[in-house]
């Protein structure tokens, strides 16, 4: 990890003041600070906007000028999607019942949780009196046993909102119009520059929960800490069946999370939705009512915010996640 960085901060800089921005690359402080940009739950505490507005903005900043989509003329690849909308209807999942079906697919189940997640993710960055600014990243990164791995980074292509841009294989590869924004390789070890969660994940909803908040504080008495402790969660791991009945009975405890119907998420699943409200934000969460996988974790606004420009409604987080 310590020879990547120093590789970073030796890159050619992108002067602000040479041009055109289109097919140059991201100096070295837009790829650190744009790493950090999936990783904005960890900073999410009690100084939510000073974060975003030093270091989140700041990356987002530096990527919307300097970054591009391939072929795409030189417009920036920034966007800002709709929140997705859920339908009441009669044929609705109740979450215990999701829960109860989680739990009779992990029953006879040997499949185990697997290091690696496949996830779109879209990040609302925040600068007092300015226009917020937006990256649609995908993300995939695959671990084997002896801890090696490969991670790939590509901004999605904003005429295309949802499709994937990535495909799965040996190794990962883009396939559709994308700028690679990190590609890399980690030999064996500790699974690379990922501390978080290398640990394998117990079973038992109680025992996942304790788990959680080693890395996440707060997870195992907090709501709001608890959501954004599966979001991280699930950026290292793609669960096996025996965790995905532990995430969405934990998820059930939550006071306050209540139904929100049937929606059809950016890569074209159905799932069923449920919301949890709190100080001036509103989680949607998506489950796959046939086993209880978390689809998707939405976070919008429910207040304006004049400073930053952010009305009621506005999204400020995404994450789906593909596998």
């Amino acid at each position: 990890m310590t020879d990547e960085l120093d590789l970073l901060r030796g890159a050619n800089p992108v002067s602000a003041d040479t041009g055109p921005w289109r097919d140059r690359p991201l100096d070295a402080r837009a790829e650190q600070l744009l790493r950090r940009l999936p990783s904005r739950d960890r900073r999410r505490r009690t100084a939510r906007r000073t974060a975003w507005s030093v270091a989140t903005a700041a990356a987002a900043t530096v990527v919307a000028l300097a970054l591009t989509v391939s072929d795409s003329g030189s417009s920036p690849a920034v966007a800002a999607p709709r929140p997705l909308v859920a339908h009441v209807s009669r044929t609705d999942v109740p979450l215990t019942e999701i829960v109860r079906r989680a739990r009779a697919a992990a029953g006879g189940s040997t499949e185990k949780s697997e290091r690696g997640s496949h996830v779109q993710t879209w990040a609302l960055a925040m600068e007092s009196g300015k226009d917020a600014v937006t990256l649609p990243v995908e993300s995939l990164t695959r671990w084997n046993a002896d801890g090696s791995g490969s991670l790939l980074e590509v901004a999605t292509d904003p005429r295309h909102p949802g499709r994937p841009v990535i495909a799965d294989g040996t190794p990962p590869h883009a396939v559709h119009d994308g700028e690679v924004l990190r590609k890399a390789t980690y030999p064996a070890g500790i699974h690379g520059a990922n501390q978080d969660y290398f640990e394998d994940p117990p079973a038992g909803a109680a025992a996942l929960r304790e788990y959680l908040a080693v890395w996440s504080p707060g997870a195992d008495r907090d709501a709001t800490e608890l959501i954004s402790a599966v979001e991280s969660f699930l950026t290292v791991w793609t669960p096996g069946p025996r965790q995905r009945a532990d995430i969405v009975t934990l998820l059930s405890r939550i006071e306050g999370l209540r139904p929100a119907g049937k929606v059809t998420d950016r890569v074209g699943r159905e799932g069923q939705a449920f919301q949890y409200t709190h100080s001036g934000s509103r989680h949607l969460i998506v489950l796959d009512p046939d086993d209880g996988r978390v689809l998707d974790v939405e976070e919008t606004a429910t207040r304006d915010d004049p400073e930053y420009r952010v009305k009621a409604g506005d999204v400020l987080s995404y994450r789906a996640w593909m596998s």
